[in-house]
């Protein structure tokens, strides 16, 4: 009986190793199944919450007031999904210990890390909705397993839900990790997508953003070619835009030319011009901006000057827009955009107050009132009480009342009684 038993089993062995794992998770009941497989070097986790990929690179959450984390323990990865009628409805992976409280799970046990990588990218191509897309993550946390292939085809798939084409972009860039070059075939099928005019646009800009993280700035210089291409302004504002938020040098320097030339598109010359004031700026970027100003040819590309210089802020950019807002000689609507990107940087509430009894122009006038109400400090509201009571333009002075009538201020209220006394 013993031989008979030995030799059932050793013939029934074969034949379960030939089922493939969609097979298998086909064949166990609906409600939780799970299987596990081989974590690539690096990858560990708390086993319930929290999954590290390498250093400060985590998913999930973490334990308790998010300062402290249980250990993270080596692989390998479990994914478990939830089914409902032979249907995926979700798709969870953890790493670590296992779950003691995990009950209800049909557990197939240790698998190939390629077979779970196929099976799960598999998942990707066919599922419908959430569980298509969360089946790529777990996929590339698997050991010495070939994705690149699998990603393409769900990236370059329309028919796919947009969200599950976005994860499978940005996996493209994680398989890359640790690589000494990044192959062109990983570019070259990332650029596919951004140039596909029939392509969503959402999709399209996960690809361009994707070119700006990849290792090695491998993205940079196709990104600096779409920016500068001319048959669509879309793609080359996107593409200038994604070249800013990169942080590499050769885009910042890339951009300080690009905002000297007088060929761009006027809509991708005033992205290039916030973006010199965005993430990364410097002081360089900043006398830039200052020094083409007057080259500028119309007030969207000086409202994009305005815009950069009052977020980065600072005491050189502020006396600029003071001076310019106090120039009588300057066109009033632009004075009144300097006064505001001045506020925005950084400008005194002193030096603003001051700066109403150096203007006669009613429209400067009242752009300095509405700074004075938003401001709410205490020099402000004693201008704007003087102002209520002693203004000789009766069109600034009404303006004023108007403004603040809603204020809750003791002195202000006073002063609107004072007038209605009268």
């Amino acid at each position: 009986m013993l031989r008979t038993a030995a030799l059932v089993c050793a013939a029934a062995a074969p034949a379960l190793a030939a089922q493939s794992l969609e097979s298998r998770v086909n064949a166990a009941p609906d409600g939780r199944v799970m299987f596990s497989f081989a974590a690539r070097p690096g990858v560990c986790g708390d086993g319930r919450s929290y999954i590290q990929m390498g250093p400060n690179s985590y998913s999930g959450v973490f334990s308790g007031d998010g300062s402290r984390m249980d250990p993270c323990v080596a692989g390998p990865v479990r994914v478990v999904i939830d089914r409902a009628d032979k249907l995926p409805l979700s798709v969870r992976e953890f790493v670590g210990p296992v779950d003691s409280t995990l009950r209800g799970v049909t557990d197939l046990g240790r698998v190939r890390a390629q077979d779970a990588v196929d099976y799960l990218l598999g998942l990707a191509e066919k599922a419908d909705g959430r569980a298509g897309r969360d089946a790529i993550f777990p996929a590339m946390l698997a050991d010495s397993a070939n994705t690149a292939n699998a990603l393409v085809a769900i990236a370059r798939n329309t028919a796919l839900p947009r969200e599950t084409r976005r994860a499978a972009i940005s996996s493209m860039a994680r398989a890359t990790f640790g690589m000494q070059t990044i192959p062109s075939s990983v570019t070259d099928e990332i650029l596919s997508i951004v140039r596909d005019e029939s392509d969503s646009r959402p999709v399209r800009q996960s690809a361009l953003s994707v070119l700006g993280n990849l290792d090695h700035g491998a993205g940079i210089p196709p990104l600096i070619q779409l920016s500068q291409q001319t048959q669509s302004t879309w793609l080359a504002q996107q593409a200038m835009s994604t070249l800013a938020r990169s942080g590499d040098p050769r885009a910042r320097q890339y951009l300080r030319t690009a905002v000297r030339r007088t060929d761009l598109p006027d809509d991708v010359l005033i992205v290039a011009l916030r973006s010199l004031g965005q993430e990364y700026a410097t002081a360089q970027d900043a006398a830039l901006l200052r020094e083409i100003y007057p080259t500028l040819k119309n007030d969207r590309a000086r409202d994009a000057v305005f815009s950069a210089l009052a977020e980065m802020g600072g005491s050189e950019n502020t006396k600029w827009l003071m001076d310019l807002a106090r120039n009588d000689e300057t066109p009033i609507v632009t004075r009144r955009r300097a006064v505001e990107a001045a506020s925005r940087s950084g400008a005194s509430i002193t030096d603003l107050v001051k700066l109403y009894d150096t203007t006669t122009d009613p429209n400067m006038k009242d752009a300095l009132v509405s700074l004075y109400v938003r401001s709410g400090e205490k020099p402000a509201i004693d201008k704007l009480v003087a102002i209520i009571k002693g203004e000789e333009n009766a069109t600034v002075r009404r303006r004023a009342i108007a403004q603040l009538g809603r204020s809750d201020d003791p002195r202000v209220r006073q002063a609107l009684e004072d007038i209605v006394a009268k």
